[in-house]
């Protein structure tokens, strides 16, 4: 990921009190540079990835269109995008020689918000998260709908318990450091 993000320098800004739809449309009106949505974090707030120039000129039609805040982020690429595409060779080869097992329960993959046990989707997945945003909102809505009501956060922090509330303020959320 490092040489991709030498390859093209890239950053990503965060976007907070505005409609996830609104930021997608004024991302994709930026046709001459890449810009795209990264992580959808929770309602009003959205990550996103691009070239460096690209995220500038978001950053200034977000705000212009209402965002209640829009800030580039001190990050070293544009993680989750297309220009990781040069990091994807890499990783697809060390996630080919790393075995995995069938899971026990289902894995839920922010890739597409879905749950999986077959370790070939999973890996496939794995690889195309590189280049796709984090859809953390959609899974978690996704978790609750199929019945998750306890949510726990292994780590240190609490950044995705704080997501999780924000996402539905019904479920109980814990952590273990």
């Amino acid at each position: 990921m490092q040489r991709a993000c030498e390859i093209n320098p890239s950053t990503m800004a965060a976007v907070l009190g505005m409609e996830d739809s609104k930021i997608e449309e004024i991302c994709a009106s930026i046709t001459n540079e890449v810009v795209v949505a990264a992580n959808y974090n929770s309602p009003g707030q959205l990550v996103i990835s691009g070239s460096i120039e690209g995220i500038n000129i978001a950053v200034e039609l977000l705000k212009a269109a209402g965002a209640k805040r829009a800030l580039v982020l001190p990050v070293g690429g544009a993680f989750h995008s297309p220009l990781m595409e040069p990091a994807r060779q890499e990783l697809q080869e060390a996630i080919a020689n790393t075995n995995f097992n069938t899971p026990t329960c289902p894995v839920y993959q922010n890739v597409d918000a879905q749950p999986y046990t077959d370790p070939a989707h999973i890996k496939q997945n794995l690889i195309n998260q590189l280049t796709a945003p984090v859809r953390w909102t959609q899974t978690v809505l996704k978790m609750i709908a199929d019945g998750g009501t306890h949510f726990t956060e292994v780590g240190p922090g609490s950044v995705l318990q704080g997501l999780v509330k924000k996402i539905n303020k019904e479920v109980t959320t814990d952590g273990i450091n």
